[in-house]
């Protein structure tokens, strides 16, 4: 340690120092060599260090034990009877080595030669009222007990001292811990265990390992041989609350009862208001009061009899209310609580199952497995023979509601429909109808699926035993399989579908996106019409250009809704759109591909539309089919068509065009022109498909885009060509007029501008006449004008002149007198300060001179005539006692080259300030 180190570094160089000086209360080590012993010195004293010793340790201060504190010395010195320490022959004090001394309300004392100070300085415990130390002993020795005695300790005991007291040290104890009072309350016990066997501050009798309660109120401080387990709550019992109580080892409990392990009994407040279990006991668990009250009963299952103190396992016994109890151990009520009394109405029912056989209250006797119904309006308890399965209500129905019923007895389903109220009888029950899950998520999304419905968008889930009721909406057919009878129906809408319990739905799917693709569309009813889908296709045209085309059509279903085989038509092609589109598509690229690009490029619509519809011949008539009723002029005469014909025309008057050449001469009338009669070719009006009954009529061509990017980067070359020529051309023809316009602006322009000189000329001789006049009376008037302004200007500039002048003088007045008076006041205020200065430099020369000689004056007085004598004759008498004590008459010293001032040399040698320095 530090201390150990400056010891020994003090040591070493202690040849340094030969005196020692103790102070009082300090102490140090001398070892002398010759006798080879350690003597102890004490201040105040000086120590002279002889070559035979050596000083062992550095001046050390007396160790001081303040009051309340003591310390522990290690290896301390032998002691006479008087106290005094016994020292060998050498002087050296003898020592007990190993052994340890406490001192405590001493005077400061020095530690001899051996002797340590173990620790430092510790204060005295203070143990409470309500602590103790647990003490051991170390060693045999005689003690004083807490009333005075003396008892005979013997190494390993343990015994408690408990307060309120100070605590004294002993060598011979040890001190394993504090231990703290436990406080017992109210309702509170502690669980005591005997960790030794001996007898209890009762006067009981102790084993090791039993364990006990003690419940009296108070502080209990445990002794050496028994541990506290743990603070035990009473559990306090009232008129709602009790508790189940179950026996660990045997005994008799408080209430004088031979209890075996494994008993439960319960405690009630009729026993004992508060109960504290024994650790020969557990409480299981608290039991509330069950309350009845007159609307309510219980099953209660495994009762305890009263009588036989016994278990009744696999009894039932009914409890009615009002009434209150606690149920014993083993007993449990039936569901795991009370129950309401059945209060039936008018419309309700209950459904009653015998458990055994017996007689009811009617007397009807009933065995077990018996169903049957109690009505309402009524109050029911069942009995223990009786087991209520369910509870009914009559279920009011209007004409589009209905239930799935299920006969128990024959198995049969049957759909109860409305408008009715039923109540179900009691071999029947309610049947649940499963559905696909697709046709689940139809139903409950209005009937149709697309690929980007959400789940979200869905209701609820629907009642399984409830009829299934679908809307069919207006213009739209659902078909229905009866897979019982393996026939099926189909109902127009609007109208309400109710399946039977062996029917189900037909699912149509349809095909759906752009391009089309299968299954995208899932739905129940069928749309008849009119609406449009829309579809991508790619074609290649003669010349190889790739097309994407974007083609919408107009499709219906011609049917009659009332006839059934006509509506079984439309469900004989699955995917009417997917096939439609799939038909026409293929009708498209095979008339595309004899067409070369720029063809179809200028003639799209008509291509396409004969390719979907096809084409007839017939006679046509400004570019438009002769239709019945139109005027015709054939062979100078007018009449009108009657029938028309892809071979030949009948007119009303008989006639008829049977040929090319006969509708060359025949023109038809439209408006008021006549148009000559060709023979051509002219689409059909619509598509029909036979096997379903669709029909497409019209097609809408939205988009044509090229899908090579070559031949996309050529059409809009062409078209910019094209919009470039038609550009150039309208330009042109805007140049030309643009040219004609000016033409004739610019004869109008020179017109004008011949008419405009003419009139400017003459305009400009009037001018000039003006002109010549103007100039005549100008230089009259202005020859006048100057004579007078002349005049005028010399006059008033003489009088400005004098004016000025005048001005002048009176300023040059008004600044000298300014001047004048300005240095007659500086002058006065000068002198005035002057003398005011001069006044306060006389006051105050006075004052200090006063204030000096009373200074003076003080200070003689003060100081007295003989201190001033004997500070005047000081000088020269130490001057004088200086050369006396050197033994010097007086001397000098010089280098032979400074000049010497003898007046000052006496001052100078005594090294007293010179005067004036």
């Amino acid at each position: 340690s530090k201390a150990t180190v400056s010891v020994l570094y003090w040591v070493a160089n202690m040849s340094k120092f030969d005196v020692i000086h103790l102070k009082p209360g300090h102490y140090t080590h001398v070892l002398d060599q010759n006798i080879s012993a350690t003597l102890l010195k004490t201040g105040p004293s000086t120590i002279t260090k002889k070559e035979h010793e050596q000083i062992m340790c550095q001046p050390r201060p007396f160790v001081v034990v303040p009051p309340r504190q003591y310390c522990i010395i290690d290896n301390p010195v032998k002691r006479d009877a008087k106290g005094a320490p016994l020292l060998d022959a050498a002087g050296q004090a003898l020592t007990l080595l190993g052994e340890q001394e406490i001192r405590m309300d001493c005077a400061p004392f020095p530690l001899y030669p051996g002797e340590l100070l173990s620790g430092k300085l510790e204060p005295l415990q203070v143990l409470g009222a309500n602590s103790a130390n647990r003490v051991k002993a170390v060693r045999d020795f005689e003690d004083m007990n807490a009333e005075g005695k003396v008892v005979k300790r013997t190494a390993g005991d343990e015994w408690l001292e408990e307060g309120p007291k100070t605590y004294y040290p002993h060598v011979c104890k040890e001190v394993l811990g504090t231990v703290k009072a436990h406080f017992v309350a109210e309702n509170e016990a502690l669980r005591l265990k005997a960790v030794n066997t001996f007898v209890d501050r009762e006067g009981v009798s102790r084993k090791v390992g039993s364990e006990w309660l003690w419940t009296r109120f108070g502080t209990y401080m445990p002794s050496v041989d028994e541990t506290v387990v743990e603070v035990v709550e009473a559990n306090i019992l009232g008129e709602t609350k009790a508790i189940h109580v179950h026996c660990v080892n045997a005994f008799k409990d408080r209430f004088g009862v031979e209890r075996r392990p494994g008993d439960v009994w319960l405690v009630t407040n009729k026993e004992a208001e508060t109960y504290t279990p024994t650790p020969n006991e557990t409480v299981l668990k608290q039991i509330p009061l069950l309350v009845l009250n007159k609307k309510q009963y219980c099953i209660l299952l495994d009762p305890f009899d009263a009588k036989t103190k016994q278990t009744q396992m696999g009894v039932r016994k009914l409890i009615k209310g009002p009434t209150k109890f606690f149920l014993n151990p083993m007993e449990k009520l039936e569901d795991g609580c009370a129950k309401d009394v059945h209060v039936l109405m008018g419309d309700e029912a209950l459904l009653l199952e015998a458990l055994e056989a017996h007689t009811d209250g009617e007397g009807v006797t009933r065995e077990a497995g018996d169903l049957w119904m109690i009505n309402g309006p009524c109050e029911y308890i069942p009995t223990v023979e009786v087991r209520v399965r369910e509870s009914r209500r009559a279920m009011p129905m209007h004409a589009y509601e209905g239930v799935y019923i299920r006969d128990l007895k024959t198995g049969a389903v049957r759909a109860q429909m409305g408008p009715t109220s039923y109540m179900l009888q009691p071999e029947e029950e309610l049947w649940e109808k499963e559905l696909p899950q697709q046709v689940e998520n139809l139903l409950t999304t209005s009937g149709t699926v697309t690929s980007h419905s959400r789940k979200k968008d869905r209701q609820a889930g629907r009642d399984k035993t409830k009829v299934v009721i679908y809307s069919v909406p207006h213009n739209s057919i659902c078909q229905i399989f009866d897979y019982k009878k393996k026939t099926s129906r189909c109902v127009a809408g609007p109208d309400m579908v109710c399946l039977n319990p062996d029917e189900e739905f037909t699912v149509i799917s349809l095909s759906g996106d752009k391009p089309k693709v299968p299954n995208r569309i899932k739905t129940l009813a069928c749309f008849l019409g009119p609406d449009f889908m829309t579809d991508n296709i790619r074609v290649e045209t003669a010349d190889h250009a790739r097309l994407e085309l974007q083609l919408s059509y107009n499709w219906k279903f011609e049917i009659d809704p009332k006839v059934p085989e006509q509506c079984k038509r439309v469900f004989s092609v699955p995917d009417f759109v997917g096939d439609s589109c799939k038909a026409i598509a293929s009708r498209i690229r095979g008339c595309c591909a004899g067409e070369s690009f720029d063809n179809f490029h200028k003639n799209s619509s008509s291509i396409i539309r004969r390719a979907v519809f096809g084409s007839k011949d017939t006679f046509l008539g400004g570019g438009r089919p002769v239709e019945v009723g139109a005027k015709v002029l054939f062979n100078g005469k007018e009449s009108k068509v009657a029938s028309v014909g892809s071979e030949a025309l009948v007119l009303e008057n008989g006639g008829k065009i049977d040929s090319a050449a006969a509708a060359a001469e025949a023109k038809v009338v439209i408006g008021e022109a006549a148009v000559p009669i060709l023979l051509g070719s002219w689409p059909y009006s619509a598509l029909r498909f036979p096997t379903n009954g669709l029909v497409i009529s019209n097609v809408d061509i939205q988009s044509v885009e090229p899908v090579d990017q070559k031949t996309k980067d050529s059409l809009m070359k062409s078209v910019q060509l094209a919009i470039h020529i038609t550009t150039q051309g309208q330009e042109a023809a805007a140049k030309q007029k643009a040219t004609e316009e000016e033409q004739k602006a610019r004869g109008e322009l020179e017109s004008q501008l011949i008419r405009d000189k003419a009139s400017a000329e003459k305009d400009r001789m009037e001018l000039l006449k003006l002109k010549a006049e103007s100039q005549a009376i100008e230089t009259t008037g202005a020859q006048r004008a100057e004579a007078t302004a002349a005049s005028e200007a010399a006059k008033v500039e003489a009088e400005s002149m004098v004016e000025l002048a005048k001005k002048k003088a009176e300023a040059q007045k008004i600044q000298v007198m300014t001047e004048i008076n300005l240095e007659n006041s500086k002058n006065e205020e000068q002198l005035q300060q002057q003398q005011e200065l001069d006044g306060l430099e006389v006051d105050k020369a006075s004052e200090l001179a006063k204030i000096e000689a009373d200074k003076f004056k003080k200070t003689v007085s003060s100081i007295g005539t003989e201190t001033i004598k004997a500070i005047a004759q000081a000088g020269p008498e130490n001057q004088v006692r200086l050369l006396k004590a050197l033994n010097l008459q007086g001397y000098m010293v010089t280098d032979g080259s400074s000049p010497i001032n003898l007046f000052n040399t006496a001052q100078g040698m005594t090294g007293q300030p010179i005067a004036g320095q």
